[in-house]
């Protein structure tokens, strides 16, 4: 198994505690990594990984990668396995050989050619993503009978996509 952090790949260098990086990825042969992750930029996976993992930046499942989590990440990109729940500020792409089964909270779901979807999507915005006690509840507004303000409602999807 290997853990390389791209940003150093040529140094020999460590990162002092606490800097971000730019990308961890995890690999290796019949590799099998278990617990919370909490990542600072962005990570790729290329192994199974089970567990908790909390990204502030793109999750990416590699072509041999297995993620049985839950995950909440700014974007993702499936080319391998994923199982679990997972919410994502921006956007999920499960592309042409990716296959997810669980439940997707996001802004975006693009389904490539190929690509196989089993479970919920709940769409969302960015807003609903932050932290309760940060938001302020907006003022009611005084609504016509024929307006409707469609930004406040969410999109619930329960259906098998296979593409």
């Amino acid at each position: 198994m290997a853990f390389i952090n791209k940003e150093n790949i040529e140094e020999n260098d460590y990162q002092a505690p606490g800097e971000a990086r730019t990308l961890l990825t995890i690999s290796g042969d019949n590799a099998k990594i278990e617990g919370k992750f909490v990542v600072s930029k962005s990570i790729e996976i290329d192994c199974e990984v089970s567990g908790e993992l909390e990204i502030d930046g793109e999750l990416v499942i590699k072509k041999d990668g297995h993620v049985n989590a839950d995950v909440k990440t700014i974007t993702a990109q499936v080319i391998g396995k994923y199982e679990g729940n997972m919410e994502a500020a921006d956007s999920v792409e499960i592309k042409e050989n990716g296959l997810v089964n669980g439940n997707i909270k996001t802004d975006s779901l693009i389904i490539n050619k190929g690509g196989i979807f089993s479970g919920n999507v709940t769409r969302i915005n960015a807003k609903q993503i932050e932290p309760e006690a940060e938001q302020e509840e907006p003022e009611p507004a005084e609504e016509d009978e024929d307006e409707v303000n469609l930004d406040d409602q969410q999109d619930d999807y329960s259906q098998d996509l296979e593409i």
